[in-house]
């Protein structure tokens, strides 16, 4: 079996960065420069009494996810033997309506970070990883056409495609808090954005995607560290073209076809998620962290992660 695809936009890595903001504490000590130099103007911001991370990271992150897609145009089929093959071994080709294809599809990934307070306020990072990933695709003939004459038969091809894929990728997150009456700490603003770039290792097709994300929330002080807990908005879309073909695809004890040849675009059936995140950061200047962050509502997603600062 072999497939191709390749997709624009989807998927914000979250939880980037979330030792990520700048917070006033008058009753620190100054921070000195760091050997990198990083964060431009971090030495007067620290003047003026602010606490900023250490401006170097490197993270691992573990993702899953459960998206489910709808097809963007007709989908194309092409049948060769079996019950949909054609007379004398020639391929039968069908017209599938878009609303009779059913998709949904999961993805693994890890991915490996680095990042960097470039300023006070604004993280850069590069992303590369590893994702494997399926789509499971029903496609309902009963509204087809075949050669462009109406073929309506009460048949359901199921086609499943695995993929696996490296990818890389940029991204950036932007900090602020607003300070609230004296009594409570500032509330913590982070706006994320990313860009990445998937090969698969089944064929030359490559998948793009594009995310963003807004969360707010507190940070709380405590003997183990410092616990942040954020809400999230997502906005994830994805633009995918999928084409392969099957082979002795069967059902019910009945060949559908000795090889079956399809093609589509899909794309998600919700582009809008909410999030809880929950990160931590410990150990001498608070140097380690760990992330946990859920998207719920129109889509699964778990995201955990691990990571550095120096």
């Amino acid at each position: 079996m072999t497939f191709k695809t390749k997709s624009i936009a989807h998927f914000l890595f979250g939880c980037m960065a979330l030792n990520s903001y700048a917070t006033y504490l008058q009753a620190e000590p100054l921070q000195s420069g760091h050997w990198s130099h990083l964060p431009f103007w971090g030495e007067t911001v620290s003047e003026m009494g602010y606490e900023l991370p250490l401006p170097l990271g490197f993270g691992i992150y573990f993702n899953n996810q459960d998206v489910n897609y709808k097809a963007t145009n007709d989908f194309q089929v092409g049948a060769t033997g079996g019950l949909l093959g054609g007379l004398l071994g020639k391929e039968a080709n069908y017209i599938v309506p878009a609303e009779d294809v059913d998709i949904s599809g999961t993805d693994k990934s890890i991915q490996l970070k680095a990042d960097a307070w470039v300023l006070p306020f604004l993280n850069i990072y590069g992303l590369l990883g590893y994702t494997e990933g399926n789509k499971d695709i029903n496609v309902d003939l009963s509204n087809a056409t075949r050669n462009g004459n109406p073929f309506n038969i009460p048949v359901t091809i199921p086609i499943n495609l695995e993929y696996q894929a490296y990818n890389y990728g940029i991204g950036a997150v932007i900090a602020s808090q607003i300070d609230t009456i004296e009594q409570i700490d500032p509330i913590i603003m982070t706006f994320s954005a990313a860009y990445t770039r998937s090969n698969t290792t089944v064929t030359d097709s490559s998948i793009e995607t594009k995310i963003a994300a807004v969360r707010f929330g507190q940070k709380f002080e405590s003997n183990l560290g410092r616990l942040t807990l954020l809400l999230g908005y997502q906005h994830q879309s994805i633009d995918q073209t999928i084409s392969g073909s099957l082979t002795h695809l069967s059902a019910g004890g009945v060949t559908i076809a000795d090889e079956l040849n399809f093609n589509a675009d899909i794309t998600n059936v919700h582009n809008n998620n909410l999030s809880v995140l929950a990160n931590i950061d410990f150990g001498p200047k608070k140097r380690w962290n760990l992330t946990a962050e859920y998207s719920f509502l129109n889509w699964n997603q778990l995201t955990l992660a691990a990571g550095y600062r120096f």
